[in-house]
């Protein structure tokens, strides 16, 4: 007897060949590709994809049964940063969480309104970051500080800073824990400013992060799968329109992978 899980499955692997993705996650960090557009399917298709890759992560606020995050661009203050109309800047999900989930799954089911390149995905290999780090002097220092010196992050400024290296050795492979705007943060309450060590050593991996990024424009049944360890991601500038349907992307996200050794 089928579940209502495993129908979902099927029809996730169905469309999406589940081994490919974990060859390029296990590769580059990421998987990015054109799923055919399910509209009134999205919500099925995208988690039926998490539960055949591993166990769903429920964020807070989330129905358990269907723990997607549905954006809706704004230009509210206190938006999420995946909802403001900026781009996101380099970041790994859940950088501020000690048991962040393994993996981010994006689907757009509505692009931008003036077109792909807007709130298009940037894309950086966290082997490929560490390799350019290590071509020059500055990057070699800033590999050696941020392997060996704990750094406070906070997400938000009522958040209690949480220490934690930046690059990690992680079980298949070197892990990066990156999001600027919650390192500043936790700097200036903890030291009440970003002390000139740390922010040149963060500057040195957004710089090898711009310098072997790839950029893929957005379009309706984009799909990015990106592993929160082994690679950076980015939101350019979306449109925030009066007049015209806003971006519109899925988001959910993969506790732990599921791997055949486990």
């Amino acid at each position: 007897m089928h579940t209502s899980a495993d129908i979902i499955r099927k029809a996730a692997v169905e469309r999406v060949e589940v081994d490919c993705v974990r060859a390029a996650l296990e590769r580059d960090g990421y998987y990015v590709a054109h799923a055919a557009p399910q509209r009134e399917r999205s919500d099925s298709f995208i988690l039926g994809l998490a539960h055949s890759i591993g166990e769903l992560y429920v964020p807070i606020d989330c129905d358990p049964a269907a723990p997607l995050i549905r954006t809706a661009p704004t230009r509210k203050r206190h938006a999420a940063p995946f909802d403001r109309p900026n781009a996101i800047g380099w970041h790994g999900d859940f950088a501020t969480y000690e048991d962040r989930p393994e993996l981010s799954l994006v689907y757009i089911t509505r692009p931008d309104p003036r077109g792909g390149d807007y709130g298009a995905w940037r894309l950086a290999s966290v082997e490929d970051v560490v390799t350019a780090l290590g071509a020059t002097e500055d990057g070699r220092a800033a590999l050696g500080f941020l392997s060996s010196t704990p750094l406070p992050f906070s997400y938000s400024d009522d958040e209690d800073p949480r220490q934690f290296l930046v690059i990690e050795p992680r079980r298949e492979g070197t892990g990066l824990r990156f999001y600027l705007p919650s390192i500043q943060r936790g700097c200036i309450a903890v030291y009440g400013e970003i002390p000139a060590q740390i922010a040149a050593a963060l500057a040195q991996v957004e710089h090898a992060a711009d310098e072997v990024a790839r950029v893929v424009p957005t379009r309706e049944g984009s799909l990015l799968v990106t592993s929160n360890w082994f690679a950076l991601h980015d939101r350019v500038r979306q449109t925030i329109s009066r007049k015209r349907a806003k971006r519109e992307a899925l988001l959910c996200f993969v506790r732990r992978i599921n791997r055949a050794a486990d």
